[in-house]
């Protein structure tokens, strides 16, 4: 029987995208992460191979979505990271409600790691409000979404659609 559970985490992803590129549309100047949430909830309920496997996924999916403005790839290696940290955090005996608020934030801070670094060898300007706005705007998404998602793969599992 094949499973649901990676077509509905690429849906998942691409619904965050859009809403992601929707608001940066919108005026939004830093929008919360929403494809970093999808990643986390993965890691949190998965393991960390999901997770680095999602965030891979998703980091393709923020290399190639307009404006393209990093070097192909930069995402896509700070997300697997994310995904993979985010993933170690996983409790097998279930977690507290607020779990999902440092381990986003955390996962912020390491996806982010890689295109600051390119920043700062490149000599471009850094908006560290704009980055501290975005941690702390993500981890507060997450302390919701992270938990949908969780559910939702949860469903999947035990109604053996995973």
């Amino acid at each position: 029987m094949t499973g649901l559970r990676w077509p509905l985490r690429l849906l998942l992803l691409a619904a965050a995208l859009v809403a992601v590129l929707a608001l940066g549309a919108r005026g939004v100047v830093t929008p919360p992460d929403l494809v970093l949430v999808v990643v986390v909830g993965v890691a949190l309920v998965s393991g960390s191979w999901a997770g680095a496997l999602t965030g891979l996924l998703g980091g393709w999916l923020l290399d190639l979505a307009p404006p393209v403005a990093d070097p192909l790839g930069v995402s896509a290696l700070g997300y697997a990271a994310a995904g993979w940290l985010a993933g170690t955090a996983r409790r097998r005996a279930g977690h507290p409600w607020w779990w999902p608020v440092p381990v986003t934030a955390a996962a912020v801070v390491v996806a982010r790691a890689l295109p600051v670094l390119v920043d700062l060898a490149s000599a471009r300007p850094i908006a560290w409000g704009a980055l501290a706005w975005e941690v702390l705007a993500t981890a507060t998404v997450g302390l919701v979404l992270v938990g949908l998602v969780g559910r939702l793969e949860a469903a999947l599992v035990t109604r053996r659609w995973a």
